[in-house]
């Protein structure tokens, strides 16, 4: 006798000897079949739901469920084992990460196991983790401002409106859902290669024929992307204008700009070739956890969407299907932008600070990052900045500035300091980039530090009534 069947038996004896015991109970019938069984898989285990069945069986209801599943084509149904319960859904751990399940499930009464649902296939996979994720934002939180839009949240959203790369659809609606379409992404990709560094062409005639009936400012941002060679139109003489971008188009688009980037603070380079010489904006890792990807189709595309997880730039980083033949939308488009422009040079306006973590594990140091911007994000070059810090107290009367707006004996050096609270020729100054060299910070045990920027011209004294307004400052906590 297999297995299942014994199982059935068993469970129907059971219950048919318990209710000889419980005569008040209405009698029961068999429950109907559950409904709608998905399986969604993870690391060796695959996460069950369902609906369940119309029909009861009265009895008192559902009062649990079976779950069974085959690696053989149904020739050999194993049962879960698993502690009762109604509810309409389980994760089923202990699996063997890529063997193919199936899985079945049977809703029990106090009467009898009623008919399995339809079965579910899953495959169990190792989960991966991206290795290659910038160390700091284009768009540290509190600095864009919101968009204005009526029909999104999103600070992505904000992020782009934020660099100018979108303007919105109205002057107050974005439309996240509508799709991309192939010159809107000129638009959008030569906006955003400014921020990211980028020196774009003149936008001279590049071949294409079926463009001619756009307007100059789309013309333009077309050429441009050919001539940077971040697109080579569908054919030699046409670039498919009103086509919608897809999915695996755009890994594409956003891998080769990135490529043509320049790097910032944080980003992740990789050499172009081998192991020395010139590095662009790249990850080399091929893990992943995408299950649609077809191993017979544009290598490029595959590459790129693999890259661009491992870079933390995609809107599928928790997900194990990618859609690459899917239209894209907007609000996916701008994700893809503002996680990407973090890899870049792109920083907001003015005197950043940025912290590699705002929460870590007590002993784990932090890496600090200072950038300066003009406000249409052009880098400045040989600002001087001196940073200090305070370690909060418990002790509420602890005051970092004194009613002048001086620095207190409260007030200490960070590991870049040089005079304490004093801008002076000896601090650091910003290089080309508008970058200054990263520096590295242990925080206190179990606490919080303050962590304060700020430039102006030497020789002055930090004064917070005067300079607090543009200072820019970090909160870093540590916890057990």
């Amino acid at each position: 006798m297999s297995r299942i069947v014994t199982r059935r038996i068993a469970v129907f004896l059971t219950f048919a000897v318990v209710s000889m015991f419980h005569m008040s109970v209405a009698e029961a019938g068999t429950p109907g079949a559950p409904t709608g069984l998905s399986a969604t898989p993870g690391n060796t285990q695959v996460a069950l739901s369902w609906t369940a069945p119309g029909v009861t069986g009265g009895g008192g209801g559902i009062s649990d469920y079976m779950i069974e599943h085959t690696i053989d084509s149904g020739l050999t149904w194993v049962s879960v084992i698993k502690p009762a319960s109604a509810t309409a859904s389980y994760t089923v751990t202990g699996l063997t990460n890529g063997t193919t399940y199936t899985f079945r499930v049977s809703a029990i009464n106090s009467a009898d196991v009623g008919l399995p649902s339809n079965a579910a296939t899953s495959i169990p996979f190792v989960v991966h983790l991206p290795n290659d994720l910038a160390l700091f934002s284009a768009c540290p939180t509190g600095v864009a401002p919101s968009a204005g839009f009526t029909d999104v949240t999103s600070t992505d959203v904000d992020c782009v409106k934020y660099y100018g790369i979108t303007k919105g659809t109205t002057a107050t609606t974005y439309s996240p859902d509508d799709k991309v379409t192939r010159w809107q992404m000129a638009l959008f990709l030569t906006r955003m290669a400014v921020p990211a560094g980028i020196t774009l062409g003149n936008g001279s005639n590049q071949g294409f024929s079926d463009i001619s009936g756009k307007s100059t400012e789309i013309q333009t941002a077309i050429n441009q992307l050919k001539q940077l060679g971040i697109t080579v139109g569908k054919t030699s003489t046409t670039y498919a204008p009103d086509d919608n971008v897809t999915r695996e188009e755009m890994a594409m688009f956003i891998a080769r700009l990135l490529k043509k980037s320049k790097a910032g603070p944080g980003g992740n380079t990789e050499y172009v070739v081998g192991t020395t010489g010139a590095k662009e904006i790249k990850s080399n890792d091929a893990d992943h956890n995408f299950t649609d990807l077809s191993v017979s189709g544009l290598i490029e595309a595959r590459n790129a969407i693999i890259n661009l997880w491992n870079l933390g730039a995609t809107d599928a980083q928790g997900l194990s299907t990618y859609e690459p033949t899917a239209p894209m939308t907007r609000k996916s488009m701008a994700t893809f932008m503002a996680t990407a422009l973090a890899h870049t040079n792109a920083r907001p306006a003015g005197l950043i600070l940025q912290s590699s973590g705002s929460r870590v594990q007590v002993g784990v140091s932090v890496t600090m990052s200072v950038t300066h911007r003009t406000a249409n994000f052009v880098p400045i070059t040989g600002s001087y900045v001196d940073t200090f810090k305070f370690n909060h107290s418990s002790v509420s009367t602890v005051q970092r500035f004194d009613s002048g707006g001086q620095c207190t004996a409260h007030i200490i050096s960070t590991s870049l300091s040089s005079s304490l609270c004093t801008l002076d020729p000896s601090d650091p100054k910003t290089d080309a980039n508008g970058n200054l060299a990263q520096f590295i910070e242990v925080p206190p045990n179990i606490n919080q530090v303050d962590i304060w920027a700020w430039s102006t011209t030497p020789s002055v004294v930090y004064d917070n009534d005067l300079h607090g307004a543009t200072a820019s400052k970090v909160t870093v906590e540590t916890h057990a």
